[in-house]
């Protein structure tokens, strides 16, 4: 998971290519262009300065296999000048969709709240799709498939249509699709299946008993009302963001086939996105001002060639090299309560406290982005050294073990036999 924190001007929209973590994620940025095709671009000069950053990592256990943090990050941000400064700040990272939750995020200044907005791959919370108008009318079928007899099977067949469709479902088992864009549902059970027809027009096929309902709505309300019924409950205040990200994404999808199912765009969310947060924060004429920064996130668990899991987490320090100057930054990582409470390695000068919490301090930037991986133990051990260097994976070992031991039981005992033989014959001939 990264993060940068940045110097903005004016948030018109972003884009995509602009936020990878290696490019423009780095800088102090501001908008050039019209409307709807503006490029973002490097803000020189930015007059902020960071005199300090304290920067804490709280890490718990997860159910799966990576570890949940609490990252804080406090910055005392100085204006120097005689003017009154108003700043639009962006604070990035790279989440998922599925695991990300906006009401683990906490900014403020100078202790108030600040309001924020998501900006997920860079897509512009007010995005407006390029290749389709989504107020545009359309129709919307709703196909109720009968539960078939058992051991049988309805299906909806959509044929190659002549504009996009967007497709939800609930109860189907299948589905099958032929290069023209022809594509077939099934279901053994009985479903309802959504089919949203921009041009108003749809050529389908059942087997089986069907009811169907049209009804006349602009795309948006029926997209909106799909994503609040698959997202409301946490994305509640961030939707519009979500819609930006989604729309994006279907018109990727419709750009490859004319029929698009929902559940591939959902299927999209367990991949890690660029996210920024988006904010403002006022800086009086000759001011320093406390900036914090809170949010939930994870690390990338590794188990390769150790006899336990490894936990890395990233920070990106880098884009603070935008700013006017940086004083000094200090590390707290907390594993205490994690299971794994040791740092294995880092790329700063961690050092272990005797309550077992590891701090780091450091005068200027440093010339790295933070990373450091815990461990259930304080070093790897030989066997796990050796296992590293042949690239063995101990699981798989007692997976063999168990399934080979009737045959190793067998083999130990034709071999017992054969030594016994052998000795008994050697007793004879004398």
């Amino acid at each position: 998971m990264k993060r940068l924190l940045s110097c903005v001007c004016t948030l018109l929209t972003l884009l995509p290519a602009l936020l990878q973590p290696a490019s423009a994620n780095s800088a102090p940025t501001h908008w050039e262009g019209s409307p709807g095709s503006e490029v973002l671009a490097v803000e020189e000069n930015c007059p902020i300065s960071v005199t300090q950053e304290d920067l804490s990592f709280h890490i718990t256990e997860s159910i799966d296999y990576s570890l949940n943090a609490g990252v804080t990050a406090v910055y005392q941000m100085e204006n120097p000048t005689e003017e009154p400064q108003n700043i639009q700040m962006a604070f990035s990272l790279e989440e998922s969709v599925y695991s990300f939750d906006p009401s683990t995020v906490h900014i403020t200044a100078a202790g108030a709240a600040l309001p924020f907005q998501l900006v997920w791959d860079g897509v512009s919370p007010d995005y407006r799709p390029q290749s389709f108008d989504p107020d545009q009318m359309g129709t919307l079928y709703t196909v109720t498939l009968a539960q078939p007899p058992e051991g049988a099977e309805s299906s909806l067949t959509l044929s190659a249509p002549s504009g996009p469709l967007l497709v939800t479902f609930d109860g189907i088992n299948s589905y099958s699709g032929e290069e023209d864009g022809t594509c077939t549902l099934g279901t053994q059970q009985g479903a309802t299946v959504w089919v949203h027809a921009l041009n108003g027009t749809l050529d389908y096929t059942v087997e089986g008993d069907y009811t169907v309902d049209t009804e006349e709505l602009p795309f948006t309300q029926h997209f909106r009302a799909y994503l609040e019924a698959k997202y409301g409950d946490r994305f509640v205040g961030y939707l519009d963001c979500l819609t930006a990200l989604k729309y994006h994404q279907l018109e990727e999808e419709w750009a490859n086939t004319p029929v698009v199912m929902a559940e591939w765009l959902e299927n999209r969310d367990s991949s890690d996105l660029p996210l920024q947060f988006l904010y403002n924060v006022d800086f009086p004429a000759q001011s320093t001002v406390e900036v914090a920064v809170s949010y939930q996130t994870r690390s990338d668990g590794v188990r390769k060639g150790t006899a336990d899991w490894q936990h890395t987490f990233t920070y990106l320090l880098s884009p603070a090299r935008h700013w006017a100057s940086f004083g000094a930054l200090d590390v707290t990582v907390d594993g205490r309560e994690s299971g794994y409470p040791y740092v294995l390695s880092s790329s700063l000068p961690l050092e272990k406290q005797e309550d077992g919490i590891y701090t780091a301090h450091t005068d200027g930037l440093p010339a790295e982005d933070l990373t450091f991986t815990l461990y259930s133990a304080p070093e790897l051990s030989l066997y796990d050294k050796i296992t590293s260097t042949l690239n063995f994976n101990p699981s798989v070992f007692l997976f063999l073990l168990v399934l080979l031991a009737p045959v190793l039981l067998i083999l130990g005992l034709i071999l017992a036999v054969v030594i016994v033989s052998i000795v008994l014959w050697r007793r004879r001939r004398r």
